[in-house]
């Protein structure tokens, strides 16, 4: 599999999530959704994980995977909802963020 295009959303005017590529609405998507050979900062973690489930929305009218993970701002993933954490990784635009994952995986993999 190609590594998943990471994105920020983007917002129209209504405030609903679109997808930054092509400005089509996502807001349909949103759920958990799986990034493909995520580019971790962490370097413990960048070995560990192939696929990574994060929260957030997802465009499907590209040829490759595009992912736009909710905002969490923290490791500690604090406003978001229990059994979450935060890690980060670097998006396409090369900014690093914290992206949300579930506890439990997380637990598993670094142990």
């Amino acid at each position: 599999m190609p590594p998943t295009v990471v994105r920020e959303p983007a917002r129209d005017g209504q405030d609903i999530p679109i997808c930054p590529e092509c400005g089509h609405p996502v807001a349909n998507s949103k759920g958990s959704q799986r990034i493909e050979k995520p580019d971790l900062v962490h370097v413990a973690l960048a070995g560990t994980f192939d696929e990574l489930v994060t929260f957030g929305w997802r465009c499907e009218r590209h040829p490759y995977e595009i992912v736009l993970p909710m905002r969490v701002g923290d490791a500690d993933a604090s406003a978001f909802v229990d059994g979450w954490t935060g890690v980060e990784i670097r998006f396409a635009d090369e900014h690093v963020r914290h992206v949300a994952i579930p506890k439990r995986e997380l637990s598993e993999r670094v142990e």
